[in-house]
């Protein structure tokens, strides 16, 4: 038996061989999202906690910026044009972020406005986009359905989109997935997890809120011995009394002479315990999204240390959100539409999309470790390559003086020997341990 494998002259989406989760489930022929991305949103945005942390992920992950590497100066500059000015790419990419973050799913549409290439980019709305794919995973569209689907058959579904609905090609979207498992074209909603902490938050706040709105009062005073309109005319005077008077006070009265005057306090309603529930919440919620607990709330058990501790996994979060989920999808597939060479030449002649580093600390790290490997001989066009791998980036090779690294030992004075004597270790010494000229003093030579 013979095979013969063939192969197309240039594949557009990748395909596998293997099928898609869930795709021969006789229940529902047209697969809808994994979660019911409407209640995410409104479980996010009543929650000060998840929403706040959402704000801190998407601020760190973009105000360092992002910069181009690869290829010349003069097609660098031209990207970074082009990201900046003409597609906005500054306010596109938190809006993108936050759609990834709620939703796991973030959908990018690519337009092309009087242009060979794409010109524009628009954030698509994630609650109403379905995708359309085969049982291999391969997408052959979007679907955007601007009308709520609750209640609706599948057959109700399909008829409003053919109606209503907006149809995007496979090449006029770039789908981006938060959280990618397996075979499941759609992306796991992240905040899955925490659903059921933050549903109880919700109700523990509503308690709270309902023991504000119905406070009881402070006080009772019982008023003994009169009839109602001697009851009313004294509650009257004594409030009148008391003008800055802020707690409450029920009255009750008595006409029975033998009954007796009682002033009353009443403890407040506070739950401390339901307050320790919901900072436990918090702490559920916040494991999600690796944010340290002191940046959102109030503490006074961390210490230097124990913050942080708390931020390393926060860091690595971010930067597999920029290396593993942003970068890659913009260099393959967002970077060929804006006419960037396709051809799978090296780092030296094509253009690649990084971000910035995070941090100070981690840029003054490198920077420090640049400066070791300098010393040690390594060549401006190696040095620039590993900045650009850690995230220090817009630097060139001419921006390194030769002069400049060949006196590096100048530079760093603390690496040189006070008696340059010494700088051959060995002194010339023989078997015995002896040198020449130390011989030839001591006659044994």
């Amino acid at each position: 038996m013979q095979y013969n494998l063939s192969q197309s002259d240039q594949i557009q989406t990748r395909e596998s061989t293997g099928l898609v989760k869930d795709i021969y489930d006789p229940s529902a022929s047209v697969k809808e999202p994994l979660s019911a991305y409407n209640t995410m949103l409104d479980l996010i945005h009543r929650d000060t906690t998840l929403s706040t942390a959402y704000d801190i992920v998407v601020d760190f992950a973009t105000h360092r910026g992002y910069d181009f590497t690869g290829a010349t100066k003069t097609k660098r500059d031209s990207q970074r044009f082009l990201f900046d000015t003409k597609l906005n790419f500054k306010q596109v990419l938190p809006n993108l972020l936050y759609s990834m973050c709620y939703y796991g799913d973030g959908y990018l549409e690519l337009r092309k406005n009087n242009s060979r290439t794409v010109n524009e980019l628009w954030v698509l709305e994630t609650t109403e986009m379905r995708i359309i794919y085969d049982i291999h995973g391969k997408v052959t569209g979007y679907m955007q359905r601007p009308f709520k689907t609750k209640g609706l058959t599948e057959a109700e579904v399909l008829e409003k989109e053919k109606a209503n609905g907006i149809e995007f090609k496979a090449d006029e979207v770039i789908h981006f997935r938060m959280k990618w498992i397996g075979s499941q074209v759609y992306s796991y909603n992240p905040n899955e997890s925490i659903a059921v902490s933050a549903s109880s938050k919700l109700y523990a706040g509503n308690y709270l809120m309902n023991i504000f709105l119905n406070m009881p009062p402070r006080y009772v005073a019982h008023l003994a011995g009169v009839s109602k309109s001697e009851g009313d005319k004294a509650k009257t005077e004594f409030r009148a009394t008391k003008t800055n008077y802020k707690k409450v006070i029920a009255f009750t009265r008595s006409s029975e002479p033998n009954s007796k005057l009682q002033i009353q306090k009443i403890d407040a309603p506070y739950d401390k315990e339901l307050i320790e529930i919901i900072k436990w919440l918090n702490n559920e919620i916040l494991k999600v999204t690796r944010v340290p607990r002191s940046w959102v709330e109030e503490s006074g058990s961390e210490n230097r240390g124990v913050t942080e501790a708390e931020q390393r996994p926060f860091d690595v979060r971010i930067q597999a959100i920029h290396r593993n989920i942003l970068e890659p999808t913009i260099n393959n597939n967002l970077l060929p539409k804006l006419g960037t060479s396709k051809k799978p030449s090296g780092s030296d002649t094509k253009c690649l999309f990084r971000f910035n580093e995070i941090s100070k600390k981690g840029e003054k790290e490198i920077l420090e470790n640049v400066g070791l490997l300098r010393n040690m001989g390594l060549k401006p066009k190696a040095m620039v390559r590993y900045l650009d791998e850690r995230g220090i980036l817009g630097l060139d090779e001419t921006d390194f003086e030769v002069e400049q690294i060949k006196k590096s030992m100048e530079l760093n004075p603390s690496r040189q020997r006070m008696d340059k004597s010494t700088s051959d270790m060995t002194q010339k010494r023989n078997e015995a341990g002896v040198s020449e000229s130390s011989g030839k003093k001591m006659g044994i030579a």
